[in-house]
């Protein structure tokens, strides 16, 4: 088997020491895999996602993210869209991490980055919204615009925080298509949090369950 793109060793998830949101987490991640994060509304796992991203610090123990393929992919529960701009604005910011200094100063990737992000919107479908902005698509359009965002960044790991919450069960699917082929074609990872334990079993490849403060692995 493959190293593991994400390792969490003995960690303590939240924001007081005396009581944390989840507590002895021990996880590996390899290349390939979509994982499936669920439980109630509250219990922390918007938190664990956000302590993956860096966002927030452990409270204890240790988290480990490879950085032999790139950064790490975040989509927020609100997605983290400038709505008033375009799509095509909105993927291109995806690459800027990746950029040099003076083309992230100015907002001005170069040609590859360019044709990166075309390519994006052309996988996700929304090549006849480039120039239109986030505001005026729909949720599912937006998911689609996160989505191609991650894409251009290259993450080694894809964090997706409730990405198919209120979506109708066909725009559901063409979002899990996208977010699997993004693992599967870029050998990096995805864990995403799905309120929804029976659809997130159709497909992920492992799905965990917070209880009380346990993160423990769901028989699927």
């Amino acid at each position: 088997m493959s190293d593991p793109i994400l390792c969490i060793s003995n960690a303590a998830i939240g924001f007081e020491y005396s009581n944390p949101l989840l507590d002895s987490v021990n996880l590996e991640v390899h290349p390939g895999e979509i994982i499936g994060i669920t439980g109630r509304s509250g219990i922390g796992k918007t938190s664990l996602l956000r302590t993956i991203a860096g966002l927030i610090p452990p409270l204890t123990g240790k988290i480990e993210v490879s950085r032999s393929v790139g950064e790490i992919g975040y989509i927020p529960q609100r997605l983290g869209l400038i709505t008033h701009q375009t799509v095509g604005y909105n993927v291109m910011m995806g690459a800027l991490p990746r950029a040099t200094f003076w083309q992230s100063l100015f907002s001005l990737p170069s040609q590859e980055y360019r044709d990166q992000a075309r390519k994006a919107i052309e996988s996700v479908g929304l090549s006849e919204k480039v120039l239109e902005p986030i505001s005026l698509l729909s949720g599912g359009q937006q998911r689609r615009v996160a989505i191609a965002r991650s894409m251009v960044q290259q993450p080694t790991i894809l964090l997706a925080d409730e990405c198919l919450g209120e979506l109708d069960a066909e725009t559901a699917k063409g979002i899990i298509s996208l977010i699997t082929n993004l693992v599967k074609e870029q050998g990096t990872a995805a864990i995403i949090v799905d309120h929804n334990l029976v659809r997130a079993s159709t497909f992920c490849d492992r799905v965990l369950q917070i209880q009380g403060t346990i993160l423990e692995e769901v028989e699927i």
